[in-house]
């Protein structure tokens, strides 16, 4: 008597191959690293443990991917933000050297971004952080970035502008659940509005 296995062998041999399911949705937004991952943040600045759930839960509902953009702090100054005695993060970014190599990390993002949007797919929007943030601060003038957003916004909307790729900034102020709640909302409406 032939065993249960042979059995299944035998009639999976005869079955014809399973084509694969592609169930990408071809929509994704770009995402600073400290949204996906808190720990990057500079002490005291985590508003979670681990990541900002409710971002990450949005996309997930609205069936949109997240590429993570890296920190420009981590990139420029290291995990402890090394800078002169007494001066603050965005003083060490907004140097000559500390733009040049947000502009080295935003020619890589834009890279990416470009990637996808030369296949085809979406993307609805470049996320920011907190009003504060020296590096990833979104603060606009219609659609364009303020003297006074981050370091690293200015330069991969300058660099994503250059190659003829347009897309919506926004920060998201996690550091206050009524403007989160602001920000979630714009996303939201984002994910739902038509587009190509």
């Amino acid at each position: 008597m032939p065993s249960i296995k042979s059995i299944l062998q035998r009639a999976l041999s005869h079955m014809p191959p399973q084509q694969p399911v592609d169930s990408r949705g071809r929509r994704i937004v770009a995402v600073i690293e400290c949204i996906l991952n808190q720990n990057a943040r500079d002490e005291g600045a985590a508003s979670s443990p681990a990541l900002s759930w409710e971002v990450v839960a949005l996309c997930h509902e609205h069936g949109v991917g997240m590429v993570q953009l890296p920190c420009p702090e981590i990139a420029c100054l290291g995990m402890a933000r090394a800078r002169a005695p007494g001066g603050s993060i965005r003083a060490a970014l907004d140097t000559e050297a500390g733009r040049a190599r947000c502009a080295e990390i935003s020619a890589q993002a834009a890279d990416r971004l470009e990637t996808y949007a030369r296949a085809g797919y979406r993307v609805l929007a470049v996320l920011g952080g907190n009003p504060q943030s020296p590096g990833c601060a979104v603060h606009l003038d219609g659609q364009a970035l303020q003297s006074s957003s981050g370091v690293f916004m200015r330069e991969l909307q300058s660099e994503l502008r250059r190659r003829g790729l347009e897309m919506p900034f926004r920060g998201l102020r996690d550091s206050d659940p009524a403007l989160l709640a602001d920000d979630l909302q714009w996303l939201a409406q984002r994910f739902d509005a038509p587009g190509p």
